[in-house]
């Protein structure tokens, strides 16, 4: 779905956007919407899997060619409807899918995702999807998260990160050389070792655990690709002339000041660039787990939070009593 088309998707139903999703509440079901080829509906429910279920609710979504993706534990994916039985907006069939599941006889899961306890009074992005909470949870939560956020911010320490992260992209080099050296075999993929051993050495140095690790791991990656070359360039001199490691070694200042040898290993190396970014990739999804990852995802999801149950019902109950 176009990213306009989303958006509007979003304001018919009272959704808040979050990156590539919509999360909110749709006639009582706490939901989120990724947007993606079929944009997926997840759900979290009060049953696990039950195939009866997923059959009595998939004849009903079939009249606009949706189904049930998947339902793995109290998660549960809802397909959008084909193109071709849609029988109305996008808007609607969300509804009616949320419909379809209490018909069936389901419910939201009103447990709360921190304390296990019910009378949940928020719903709010969690790391399993939107769903109840209760508030002062959610709020606890974020309290503990910056906390950890914050004596990392005091003793951690950018000298020291760089260091480890350097050592780290050294230690990620070695798959790659060794399998070089003992197999005469590439693999590509071994390049992404470089950035994600940056980032457990910034990690394991205590380095600040900020967007400086990610920053820390993308220089290393690209370090570690013209480093591992010129591991290449001193073993093949040492091979072919049958130099001693100091004797290779001694050319390698030459080859640095030969701007061509720089070009030359910059335009070989596209392929190992493209699998040390596959690396930061992975690196940034660890980072975004660490404290200071944390507390953002904290502040996100009480930003994100609406009342639910007992609040949502707080401001009726006030105006009844008002009359």
């Amino acid at each position: 779905m176009k990213t306009n088309e989303f958006s509007l998707l979003g304001t018919e139903l009272g959704l808040t956007a979050y990156g590539a999703t919509l999360c909110g509440v749709v006639d009582g079901w706490p939901l989120t919407l990724w947007n993606n080829n079929v944009n997926h509906v997840h759900l979290i429910v009060d049953r696990k899997r039950d195939s009866a279920l997923v059959k009595q609710i998939n004849a009903v979504l079939k009249t606009w060619g949706g189904k049930i993706n998947s339902w793995v534990g109290n998660m549960l994916v809802i397909t959008a409807a084909s193109k071709k039985k849609a029988q109305g907006s996008a808007s609607t069939y969300i509804q009616f899918c949320v419909y379809a599941l209490g018909h069936a006889g389901l419910h939201p899961l009103e447990t709360c995702p921190y304390c296990g306890g019910g009378n949940c009074d928020a719903a709010a992005l969690t790391g399993k999807g939107y769903r109840p909470v209760h508030y002062r949870c959610l709020q606890a939560e974020a309290g503990k998260a910056h906390n950890k956020a914050d004596i990392n911010r005091e003793n951690g320490s950018y000298l020291l990160g760089v260091l480890g992260a350097l050592i780290g992209m050294l230690v990620g080099t070695i798959p790659t050389f060794l399998t070089v050296v003992y197999l005469e075999m590439e693999y590509s993929i071994l390049f992404a070792l470089i950035p994600i051993c940056a980032y457990f050495g910034y990690k394991l140095f205590r380095g600040k655990m900020n967007k400086a690790a990610l920053i820390v791991s993308i220089l290393m990656a690209v370090l570690g690709v013209f480093i591992l070359n010129f591991e290449y360039i001193v073993f093949s001199i040492m091979r072919e002339y049958g130099f001693s490691f100091s004797e290779a070694l001694s050319f390698v200042p030459d080859l640095l000041r030969d701007g061509e040898i720089w070009a030359a290993i910059a335009a070989d190396s596209l392929q190992e660039f493209f699998f040390s970014a596959l690396g930061v990739v992975i690196a940034w999804g660890l980072i975004s787990r660490t404290a200071s990852g944390a507390a953002a995802n904290a502040d996100a999801a009480l930003r994100l939070a609406q009342p639910y149950g007992q609040r949502a019902a707080a401001p009726a109950a006030d105006q009844a009593g008002a009359e």
